[in-house]
């Protein structure tokens, strides 16, 4: 199997007509690395690029690492991405997270991928400062520019975990879009039958082991925002013992889609598909079981944001190769 020769054509459908050769051929040497067997940094990528010597070759991924045109490139090879397979589809399953980029926990990933079988495969991915950590600019500024990559017509359902509170329901909302999220922690909530608001915890005493609609909730002393509600329960009662396990909690899951016949078991499995983004980071990050992007040293923002391109790429290509094989298999049986 020619792996660089499919990973010519599948870079050639994803980056815009108007890359320079010489920046495409270095693009693709780097790619075909990482597809390989390289640690997603610069120095694993570059010992496994072509080159006359391992010097040689390291200094050409970090030239494409600190290259300004394909950082101006950036939105486009992601717009081609979401673009190859958002097609026409209009209502896709959209996750949102964050993620630390490095162990230091100096950057952060937020990433917008769509569910796929098995695997989430990204879309658009941003990285922020520590600072900038789930701040609600940089949330706007990322749903504008991932409305400006899907088509006019998509109104896609955003699913996110509880670290996305009110504030970006609102933004989802006011584009349009719909959402699905968890809600869990502090924050108070007041049924439609009741006058006083409680804790989210107060509420997991009525949780059951199949997903039940709670209805209409105001979310959030202060914001007072009015969202439907499901509450899912994990099967079996949480001990003093266990208080302090969080994947033992049952989930309290809002959403803007309107109720229907079997609302609370369709908005449950919703959100059961937001574990795929969780293994797509794994499969970026860890080392042992993906492409070990935890090992790199960069503090550079740009540089970062190309490095993680790549693992985007790669990703993207396991994904299409495995789709490939496991048609061919299917056939072969008949």
């Amino acid at each position: 199997m020619n792996v660089k020769a499919m990973l010519a054509d599948f870079l050639t459908f994803v980056t815009p007509k108007s890359m320079h050769k010489a920046r495409f051929s270095v693009l693709l040497d780097a790619v075909t690395a990482l597809a390989k067997d390289a640690c997603c940094t610069v120095t694993a990528i570059g010992r496994a690029m072509p080159g006359s010597s391992d010097k040689v070759s390291i200094k050409r991924a970090d030239r494409l690492l600190n290259n300004p045109n394909l950082q101006r490139e950036l939105p486009l090879i992601y717009a081609a991405l979401t673009a190859s397979i958002v097609g026409h589809k209009t209502k896709p399953m959209i996750l949102v997270d964050w993620s630390n980029a490095d162990t230091a926990k100096r950057h952060f990933i937020l990433r917008a991928s769509i569910a796929a079988d098995g695997r989430a495969l990204t879309l658009l991915q941003k990285i922020a400062a520590a600072e900038d950590y789930t701040c609600p600019h940089l949330h706007g500024a990322f749903l504008k520019q991932l409305k400006a990559m899907l088509p006019k017509d998509c109104k896609p359902v955003i699913v996110t975990d509880a670290g996305f509170k009110v504030p970006w329901l609102k933004q989802v909302r006011k584009l349009g879009w719909h959402y699905v999220a968890r809600v869990r922690g502090n924050v108070k909530l007041k049924l439609a039958e009741q006058d006083k608001f409680i804790s989210v915890n107060q509420l997991y005493r009525q949780a059951k082991k199949d997903p039940k609609s709670v209805g209409k909730i105001m979310l959030a002393q202060t914001q007072h925002y009015e969202t439907q509600a499901v509450l899912v329960g994990k099967g079996y009662k949480l001990l003093k013992r266990d208080k302090n396990k969080t994947y033992k909690e049952p989930w309290l899951l809002v959403s803007s889609l309107a109720d229907c016949h079997g609302y609370a078991d369709k908005i449950a499995k919703c959100y059961s598909s937001r574990m795929q983004i969780e293994e797509s980071f794994r499969d970026q990050k860890s080392h042992r079981y993906g492409l070990g992007s935890d090992l790199h040293g960069t503090k550079k923002k740009s540089r970062l944001e190309i490095l993680l391109l790549l693992a985007a790429l790669v990703n993207w290509f396991h994904y299409l190769l495995g789709s490939a094989a496991e048609g061919t298999v299917a056939n072969s049986r008949w």
